[in-house]
């Protein structure tokens, strides 16, 4: 009997380490880690470099703006922002946080 409650005591101190990590992933899903064919909506920039941050927001990429993601290639992103397209390089790609 105390096997089987160790057993069902570790399996249930186990689950909310996984839940957890699972949502930390989601938090943090950038456009290199979505689905193509998708429309997300900015959550965060994450970027340092204000050039960089200057660039995007130009392009009418920021927080809370709809961000679809047309194709996923090896180097590059192309979304649609503001019904206009872009190729967007993975240093970039990066930084949105969807």
């Amino acid at each position: 009997m105390q096997a089987q409650f160790a057993l069902w005591n570790s399996s249930k101190t186990s689950a909310p380490t996984v839940d957890k990590g699972a949502e930390d992933v989601t938090a943090k899903r950038t456009l290199l880690n979505a689905e193509p064919g998708v429309t997300y909506t900015i959550k965060e920039i994450n970027t340092d470099d204000d050039e960089m941050n200057s660039f995007l927001f130009r392009l009418g990429c920021y927080e809370g703006e709809p961000i679809t993601l047309i194709s996923k290639k090896r180097k590059s992103c192309i979304v649609v922002i503001k019904d206009g397209r872009y190729n967007l390089d993975n240093l970039l790609s990066e930084a949105i946080i969807v």
